[in-house]
């Protein structure tokens, strides 16, 4: 059985940064890498001057060698407050897009997540603030799942951000820099370890 590992989109700044080769560091007969649609966005996001080209043909051709799906959850199309459709979608119709679970509508609903969530001005991206990591962070608390990120472990400006606070909440979310590199392990043997001690279906 392969674990699922989702990609946050500072991750792919960080693979590609250390020439990191998927296909081989962490293979499709262990490991089923997958993004949200929220991250998906963020990397359609990427400007296209010369020196982000690289990033993208890098991010590119991964998504191609390892065939990393992209993961909706059902919902119907958005629109602005105007009645015209929403340039960005992140919901998926049906055939595409998974239900949203009790335990996941409780923990969006929770008041540390909203307090992160409710803010007015949206990113370059068309995305809300945390909207991607908010995304990628309840996907952790899903006991098959990987999370990886690089963000910082610790705090940021003395409060966490929804990756941090989830991590804390037993999240599986491995934070690249802070955790992989002092480790000498390569990405692979780091996750294998990983579970090993906390194997799939179980939350450490």
């Amino acid at each position: 059985m392969t674990t699922p590992i989702f990609i946050d989109s500072c991750a792919w700044n960080y693979l590609f940064v250390h020439h990191i080769d998927l296909a081989v560091e962490l293979p499709r007969e262990e490991f089923a890498l997958a993004v949200t649609s929220e991250v998906k966005i963020e990397i359609e996001s990427i400007p296209d001057g010369k020196d982000k080209c690289p990033l993208k043909i890098y991010i590119a051709n991964s998504f191609a060698a390892n065939k990393v799906q992209i993961t909706y959850v059902f919902g119907f199309a958005t629109h602005e407050p105007d009645g015209s459709l929403s340039k960005i979608q992140t919901n998926g119709g049906f055939g595409q897009g998974t239900f949203q679970s009790k335990k996941d509508r409780a923990w969006y609903a929770s008041e540390a997540v909203k307090q992160l969530l409710i803010k007015n001005k949206k990113k370059k991206s068309g995305l809300g603030p945390n909207q991607a990591d908010a995304s990628m962070a309840i996907r952790s608390l899903d006991p098959n799942s990987i999370v990886l990120t690089n963000e910082n472990k610790t705090q940021i400006n003395k409060q966490s951000g929804l990756l941090q606070m989830t991590a804390k909440q037993g999240g599986r979310i491995v934070f690249l820099r802070d955790e992989v590199e002092p480790s000498g392990l390569s990405l692979g043997d780091y996750l294998r370890t990983m579970l090993r001690r906390f194997p799939t279906g179980t939350i450490n």
